[in-house]
């Protein structure tokens, strides 16, 4: 009697599991989310990337301390004039919290975000800014339609069936840091 329960107990368990394929998706770590992603991160910039970051980061340090403060930053024109964009970015940048970007820091974020943007970019097909729920799913990265279908509803914060460019940087940034220790790219 005992093992005929047990037995009932692993086909109902498979059962549900066919049943309810996304159910895993839903338990997907960040870590696990960037895999189905194939993210590279700091493998996927070269030497002259990095370089490229430096030149553009003692730059916009313009008191020379080796640091950017948020004023400094907000000179940036890659934002042109959008507050709410700086302001994320340098937030997100600031890994340790001390209000100042060091030169690795910013390079972090430029890594994270450059690879965010080139996977937005391929997902977004009619080149409307926006990424439908069904461009997502066409994506050619994902291979699990299902899994897809998850992430989808974990990036769609608003509900409303579309990612911005934003709402999917604010999860995509939370996602590619967590668990990971940023180690010194120079």
């Amino acid at each position: 009697m005992r093992k005929l329960s047990l037995v009932l107990a692993i086909v109902a368990a498979l059962v549900i599991g066919l049943l309810a394929p996304g159910s895993f998706a839903d338990a997907l770590t960040p870590h696990q989310i960037m895999i189905h992603f194939q993210v590279k991160m700091e493998k996927g910039f070269t030497r002259q990337d990095l370089a490229g970051f430096s030149n553009i980061a003692q730059r916009l340090d313009l008191d020379g301390n080796g640091q950017l403060n948020l004023d400094e930053y907000a000179k940036n024109t890659h934002f042109h004039g959008n507050s709410r964009g700086t302001q994320g970015f340098f937030g997100a940048a600031d890994m340790n919290g001390d209000g100042q970007m060091s030169l690795n820091e910013y390079a972090w974020q430029r890594i994270i975000t450059d690879e965010a943007r080139k996977i937005y970019s391929a997902m977004d097909l009619d080149h409307d800014r926006h990424v439908s729920q069904k461009e997502f799913l066409q994506n050619k990265i994902i291979r699990s339609k299902s899994i897809a279908e998850q992430i989808f509803k974990k990036f769609d914060t608003d509900g409303n069936a579309e990612l911005s460019l934003p709402e999917y940087l604010r999860k995509w940034s939370r996602w590619a840091r967590s668990g990971r220790k940023f180690g010194s790219l120079y």
